[in-house]
């Protein structure tokens, strides 16, 4: 399935999901917060469509190896425009973000000539990502995770509505659990970030969302049989070390 339409059914079903739990209550964002919220669905919607055509352009390691890095973006935003502080824990921390997705995925990465165009997808994607990331931080301050999830969703699915007309590609019962997973743990994983966004700094959020490398990795040992290198557990422990060397008291 083209990364396209895999996006469309992600943004589509997980909107459903979102519209039913919410059952009915008001969806209307406070006074003057409507462009902010559609800014923060847009950075986000696109910077998940170029992540999967990165992964199907380059490769799934030189893609998310990339796509790491944007913790890095969303410090920079946050504290240019939002005030946020910056300190050498921070600068340590975002230093074994990178080089914890660096140990884990570099070996596995295939960087050639051909894999380029997707590589520069997947780095745009990471700087739009942590723009998202800041917007949404500064939206968690006045507005609720499900009403940003929500407008998130059904932004994503309108943009990315138009793959649908190329047609699709046989439905099997592998690929329609494929994306009834990809569905349910992105909408459970996409309320959650905006949840803890309003607890959490940017900065702090961005970096403990970034070790999701290290859950597919485990999920990739346990249900496709994939072995975990000594690297991988050396760059996992460093990925979750950063986070922890962000924590504030």
């Amino acid at each position: 399935m083209p990364a396209a339409q895999i996006a469309f059914f992600r943004f589509g079903g997980a909107f459903l999901v979102l519209m039913a739990f919410n059952r009915g209550r008001s969806l209307r964002p406070q006074p003057g917060n409507l462009p902010r919220v559609v800014l923060r669905a847009l950075l986000g919607a696109s910077a998940i469509l170029l992540y999967f055509r990165g992964i199907q352009g380059a490769g799934a390691g030189f893609a998310t190896l990339l796509h790491c890095t944007y913790p890095v973006y969303t410090t920079l935003i946050a504290t240019a425009f939002m005030g946020e502080h910056f300190s050498s824990r921070i600068a340590a921390a975002l230093a074994l973000n990178v080089a914890g997705a660096f140990v884990m995925l570099g070996p596995t990465a295939n960087v050639s000539a051909a894999t380029m165009a997707g590589g520069l997808n997947a780095l745009a994607a990471s700087v739009l990502a942590g723009g998202a990331v800041a917007a949404a931080r500064h939206l968690r301050s006045t507005e609720s995770a499900l009403l940003i999830t929500v407008y998130f969703m059904a932004i994503g699915a309108l943009l990315t509505a138009p793959s649908v007309l190329s047609g699709f590609p046989p439905l099997s019962l592998s690929l329609c659990l494929a994306l009834l997973g990809t569905i349910l743990t992105s909408v459970a994983a996409q309320f959650l970030l905006h949840h803890g966004l309003g607890f959490a700094g940017a900065t702090q959020g961005a970096l403990a969302c970034a070790t999701s490398v290290v859950s597919a990795a485990l999920f990739e040992a346990i249900f496709l049989g994939e072995t975990l290198g000594p690297s991988a557990l050396v760059g996992a422990a460093v990925l979750v070390g950063a986070v922890g060397l962000a924590l504030t008291r």
